[in-house]
């Protein structure tokens, strides 16, 4: 065996083990605390949502269940359709559903008003389950 032959066994073997190394350090790093505070599975929603029918001040300081739960401001309003500006800056399009429940009773969202919406993500959509607007 040559100096080149040897090389060229080792420094794949290498290159491999610290890629595989990498992965295992990037894919520890990556686990998350579950927001949520009822439900113990990341896709289960929490039945306490089911009886939020106003503001709650945990929202302005960001403390909500990201993966269920929407807050920023209302960008424009039309049937079925909301459009809402993230902190961020993002502008998402949620699609309002019949039955989607407004709080408080026959409040229509209006441009730049606090809002929080319950729902969940399908196929890139939220769909928006209740709609809490800041009042």
């Amino acid at each position: 065996m040559n100096k080149t032959h040897v090389l060229d066994i080792i420094r794949p073997l290498a290159v491999g083990i610290g890629i595989f190394g990498a992965a295992g350090a990037i894919g520890s790093a990556q686990v998350a605390n579950n927001p949520c505070t009822g439900p113990t599975s990341w896709n289960a929603v929490d039945p306490a949502y089911n009886s939020i029918d106003s503001w709650q001040t945990a929202w302005d300081k960001g403390n909500y269940d990201r993966n269920h739960i929407l807050v920023g401001t209302v960008g424009s309003f039309a049937p079925f359709r909301l459009t809402m500006l993230t902190a961020a800056g993002d502008s998402l399009t949620i699609d309002l559903k019949n039955g989607t429940i407004m709080r408080p009773d026959g409040a229509k969202p209006q441009a730049g008003e606090h809002v929080a919406i319950f729902g969940y993500w399908s196929n890139g959509t939220f769909i928006a389950n209740r709609v809490v607007l800041h009042g």
